[in-house]
């Protein structure tokens, strides 16, 4: 009798854990459901950085022959087709986007997968949820960079490593798997380090999860004879022009990212996460630091699934001193250390002493992230949207029908043919150490017949809501030939234009971009001996040119172009690119 007793409480016990781990499990899935929501409306409504539009620039440069990078590049070859569905750019990467969201829902899925070896069903979907709850994450984890299709490479290369039995298909398709993540971006080798922790825990630990010197090895040259083959292919499919350069590239990022001797280079947005984030910080420091305790003595972990676990927070650590430690960075770095979110839940008791307590953390946890959430996923998208963004390609389109080179601060027109250089804070600096006129010398090569005031320092009439950034000037040298030869026409855009005001009955004047040239005033005039009205168009080659008017002390504005499509209104004034 007593033993029926003792089974009906224990089966009662298992009852309700079960109840509850059901009612854990519904929570935290209808919250991966909404943070999945809210990402979709950000892929439609968000604001596109800077850096997505110098992504898709590359694939038309792919397609127009014009590709010159072999390292960093080989994305073009996954989205030629965003080239055909729509001319506007905006549009495209919204598409673009969606793809990422797909590979960002599998990542998560992936630390879904990785976390049900080592914990309960709950924990595992929490540290999904904590990887989609964080700010940067909702904003930018699914942008069109590198970072998406790299983090979700990588990580399905660990969960192949971390697979019960790695078989040799296993083996070959991790290994392949992280030479497509080292094609698409260089900063894949920031997770190298946790490979090589996690070989030696599954060498050296004992435990049921093993791994032999053989699957090393066919890992080890999967990675290099697939990334071998492929940087062949990706070189042939483009114009290399300097067979040195992937080295010097490989060369340049190292200096430039990691061999710069400063602590912390990116501090702001590590703090402002801080702030925003500050109970995912939380529940991953607790998680690390009951990791680190199962280590010595292994409780709720083993000790090899604790070297496992420690070996994940390493690609965060690069935050430290890695240079482009940016937002849109975080999504990669925290993909792994997330799962350490995970071994916090897995911690927490349940039973009738600390059930209470365990209710209100966990409750609070969520409900934290159910705000940050709906903050990032829905209010900031409304705020910061790309409707400004939309509108101004449109305008160019309209007004330039056929691909004109032009440049800007990121190819934002990524259809026409960019001059001048990617003005990042990397290439900022970098033009001026060399202190060389990059743009005036693309102005008088290659004529461009506008430009894009898409960063301060090129809004020479200083027109649009663009921040000025002294990090970001340019040489005086090319803002004087910037104001030398255009005009401010719509919003952010400027034209070739000249302003002319005549003192006397003639005037002589030099053009530097050729084209048809629209005479806009309240009196005639004449340019080298043609009699214009107002409203006029000429044609004039590069050179000098002479106006004549009968009348003195009077305004004439050329602006290139036949009669060239400006809107009756000037646009919202709101910065184009408000940062991150």
């Amino acid at each position: 009798m007593a033993n029926e007793y003792v089974k009906q409480g224990v089966l009662g016990i298992e009852q309700t854990n079960n109840r509850i781990q059901l009612n854990q499990i519904s929570l935290l899935s209808a919250l991966l459901v909404l943070a999945t929501i809210a990402r979709i409306f950000v892929a439609f409504r968000y604001e596109i950085n800077w850096d997505e539009f110098f992504y898709l620039s590359l694939i038309y440069k792919f397609t127009n022959n014009d590709l010159y990078a072999s390292l960093q590049t080989f994305h073009v070859h996954f989205f030629t087709w965003l080239t055909w569905i729509t001319s506007n750019e905006v549009n495209q990467i919204i598409s673009a986007r969606l793809i990422m969201l797909l590979l960002q829902v599998g990542t998560v899925f992936i630390i879904y997968r990785i976390s049900c070896r080592y914990l309960n069903k709950p924990a595992a979907l929490f540290a999904a949820l904590s990887y989609f709850a964080v700010s940067y994450n909702i904003r930018m984890g699914a942008s069109f960079r590198a970072d998406p299709l790299a983090t979700f490479c990588l990580m399905a290369s660990l969960d192949l490593i971390l697979t019960k039995c790695i078989n040799h298909k296993r083996a070959l398709l991790a290994g392949s798997l992280i030479a497509i993540s080292m094609m698409i971006t260089i900063k894949s080798s920031l997770y190298l380090p946790t490979f090589f922790f996690i070989t030696v825990a599954l060498l050296l630990v004992s435990d049921k999860n093993k791994i032999d010197w053989q699957k090393i090895m066919m890992i080890i040259a999967a990675s290099i004879c697939t990334f071998s083959l492929l940087y062949l292919y990706h070189k042939s499919s483009i114009s290399v022009i300097d067979t040195t350069k992937a080295m010097n590239t490989i060369s340049d990022s190292f200096d430039k990212t990691i061999s710069h001797y400063q602590l912390l280079p990116r501090e702001r947005y590590l703090f402002n996460s801080f702030k925003l984030d500050i109970v995912y910080w939380l529940v991953l420091l607790y998680g690390l630091k009951t990791v680190c305790l199962n280590l010595y003595v292994p409780t709720i972990l083993s000790r090899q699934a604790s070297m496992i676990l420690l070996s994940l927070i390493l690609p965060l650590c690069s935050v430290l001193f890695y240079r482009n430690a940016f937002p849109y960075f975080y999504p990669f770095m925290l993909a792994p250390a997330s799962i350490i979110c995970g071994v916090a839940w897995h911690s927490i008791q349940w039973n009738k002493h600390r059930f209470k307590e365990s209710v209100a953390i966990t409750s609070f946890v969520m409900f934290l992230f159910g705000l940050s959430i709906i903050y990032n996923g829905f209010i900031v998208p409304h705020k910061k949207n790309l409707d400004r963004q939309r509108e101004l390609i449109e305008v160019v389109h309209r007004a330039f029908p056929k691909p004109m080179p032009y440049f800007d601060r990121c190819s934002m027109i990524a259809s026409f043919p960019q001059v001048g250089f990617f003005m990042s804070t990397w290439g900022v600096d970098d033009y001026t150490d060399n202190n060389q006129p990059i743009l005036k010398s693309a102005v008088i090569e290659q004529t461009p017949p506008f430009f894009i005031a898409n960063i301060g320092s090129l809004d020479i009439e200083q027109q649009t809501a663009t921040p000025y950034i002294k990090q970001y000037a340019i040489l005086t040298e090319d803002r004087e030939t910037l104001k030398n030869n255009y005009i401010h026409h719509w919003g952010e855009l400027y034209v070739a234009g000249k302003r002319l005001y005549l003192t006397q009955e003639t005037l002589e004047f030099s053009i530097t971009i050729p084209g048809f040239y629209t005479l806009e005033s309240s009196s005639k005039a004449a340019i080298d001996g043609t009699a214009l009205t107002p409203g006029d168009s000429i044609f004039l080659d590069s050179g000098n040119h002479v106006i004549e008017s009968e009348f003195k002390n009077e305004n004439y504005t050329l602006r290139w172009g036949d009669r060239l499509y400006r809107p009756t209104y000037q646009p919202e004034d709101r910065a184009i690119f408000s940062g991150f």
